[in-house]
């Protein structure tokens, strides 16, 4: 017996190879070539957009950084080479005495002290009265005027009273008001003392 026939499918006109087209053999290396170039591009495409992500990044950070700057103001001025004047300074130089050469035991005069606790502690350290005093005066004056501390400067104006003398009871114009005030008050002490003892 023989197979029977399928029944006719309304698909098999389409399934059916088409009668002109032919089998062509550059055909591979021709869809060979457009891949490998589609792939190629891709490829670039993406390298270039890296670069533009990266320049993009260090713009968008050079803008920031612009934009949040201080504020510098920058005066130049150029002068010109034939504007250019020359101005003598005048430079101090100090020479000692013939005198002060001559005598090698001659002291070196003291250093001014820095602050007012220096001045203090080289009053302390002073041979001689005369120096002593004037560490502590000055001391007094810088407690007084720089630091705004009453006690110290009252301590160190007491100190300096008893290294002076009577001598240093007289009123000057260079005084504190605190000095002239102690100093006021120690000349009535001595005054009403001896008045006592009379």
């Amino acid at each position: 017996m023989s197979d029977p026939v399928p029944p006719s499918d309304d698909l098999d006109s389409l399934l059916a190879p088409s009668p002109g087209t032919g089998s062509r053999p550059d055909l591979r290396d021709i869809v060979f070539r457009q891949t490998e170039r589609a792939l190629h591009r891709g490829r670039w495409l993406r390298r270039v957009a890296r670069a533009g992500a990266v320049a993009a990044v260090f713009a968008a950070g050079g803008l920031v950084g612009w934009g949040v700057k201080p504020e510098r103001v920058m005066v130049e001025t150029i002068t010109p080479p034939s504007e250019v004047v020359c101005v003598p300074v005048i430079v101090p130089v100090v020479i000692e005495s013939p005198s002060a050469l001559a005598d090698p035991v001659a002291k070196a005069p003291s250093p001014v002290p820095l602050s007012a606790a220096a001045a203090e502690l080289l009053a302390e350290q002073a041979d001689a009265p005369g120096e002593a005093a004037r560490l502590y005066r000055l001391a007094g004056d810088t407690y007084l005027n720089d630091l705004q501390d009453y006690r110290n400067a009252i301590r160190c104006y007491r100190l300096f009273l008893d290294r002076v003398g009577d001598t240093g009871l007289s009123p000057d114009s260079a005084d504190t008001w605190l000095l002239t005030s102690l100093k006021n008050e120690a000349f009535k002490e001595k005054f009403h003392v001896a008045k006592k003892d009379s």
